[in-house]
């Protein structure tokens, strides 16, 4: 897979070092030289670049990417501008990197679904929920098995869970339903809180921004996600 990583301080390195490690094609972006050269033999290719320059942007290869992530954290600014830039290069995955809730916020008001905070998320977690598109949340039981939090996939927004069988057709577990807070003034500073729900009702229809807790072979996610 190939990914972009922009922002190469102390998260974006680590994350970009991580999936170079993990065989995956990674482009490392920075504006910063010394970065740049400090990470040139763990990365597979390093380049200086503004990122909030559109024009430098086009000539990255963004369709080609798996996904990229805007790591950028000293910068608050220039790390909402490069989203928007990839926003409206219509990207097709785009992960943001948060340093506070507003920041959060602020990506998540500008389109960025995937926003990842390092005081909570790793750089090893992120590396592992990558391997997987469309997983929010990603955790490695080995290399044949993990629990994923994944969005409800859009044939089955509407749909019952008793009505997708998941176990029988794709032998996963479903473990919880995450269901979203109600949109309001705070609610939307906060979109994390979602309501876990362990004993979730089967033949209540599922809504779209409702995330779906499953357990399994690896494989079977990635069965279930592409079905």
């Amino acid at each position: 897979m190939k990914y972009i990583v922009i922002g190469l301080g102390y998260f974006g390195s680590n994350l970009a070092s991580k999936l170079t490690g993990m065989g995956h094609e990674v482009i490392g972006i920075d504006n910063h030289p010394e970065r740049l050269d400090e990470l040139k033999d763990s990365v597979t290719t390093v380049m200086k670049m503004d990122a909030t320059n559109i024009n430098a942007m086009k000539s990255l290869p963004l369709e080609e990417a798996d996904a990229v992530i805007v790591a950028i954290g000293e910068d608050v600014g220039s790390s909402i501008l490069a989203a928007s830039i990839l926003k409206n290069l219509k990207v097709k995955r785009i992960i943001g990197r948060a340093v506070h809730q507003t920041h959060h916020s602020i990506l998540n008001q500008i389109g960025i679904d995937e926003v990842v905070m390092p005081l909570e998320d790793s750089a090893a977690h992120v590396a592992s929920m990558l391997q997987i598109k469309n997983t929010r949340r990603l955790i490695e039981l080995n290399d044949e098995y993990a629990v994923a939090e994944i969005p409800v996939p859009s044939k089955y927004v509407g749909h019952a869970p008793e009505t997708i069988s998941i176990g029988e057709r794709f032998h996963l577990s479903m473990v919880a339903l995450k269901c979203p807070p109600k949109e309001g003034v705070l609610t939307s500073l906060f979109k994390r809180d979602y309501k876990v729900d362990m004993s979730f009702d089967p033949v209540a229809p599922l809504g779209e921004r409702d995330i779906l807790v499953v357990a399994g072979r690896i494989l079977d996610i990635k069965r279930f996600i592409d079905s």
